[in-house]
């Protein structure tokens, strides 16, 4: 189910790719499936002192964009995009697919 939320969102345009994260870090799953670069910005992204991001960190550079988002069970979603993408659309779909991907919580 997760590998499927994250195809979903992986289908928006201009997305590139993303990675569900658990709590220390390590990539539970990842869209594309076997792509490195968003293993590593998952690695990256779990430095982020979770004092300071509470929901969302939006990291804008010059050739794209990482969304990261909290999820129950300290489990975070990362997104890669171009930096062409509507961020908007892409955050309005995380949104909704938060709830699912927190619903599969036990």
């Amino acid at each position: 189910m997760e590998r499927r939320l994250l195809r979903e969102i992986v289908a928006l345009r201009d997305v590139t790719g993303a990675a569900l994260l658990d709590n220390e870090g390590f990539v539970l799953y990842s869209e594309p499936l076997h792509d490195d670069s968003v293993q590593h910005l998952g690695k990256a992204i779990a430095l982020l002192d979770p004092s300071v991001a509470k929901k969302r960190v939006t990291l804008v550079g010059e050739s794209g964009t990482i969304i990261a988002e909290q999820l129950d069970g300290n489990r975070i979603v990362v997104i890669r995009c171009q930096s062409s993408a509507n961020l908007g659309q892409i955050r309005q779909t995380l949104e909704s697919l938060s709830v699912t991907f927190n619903a599969l919580i036990p």
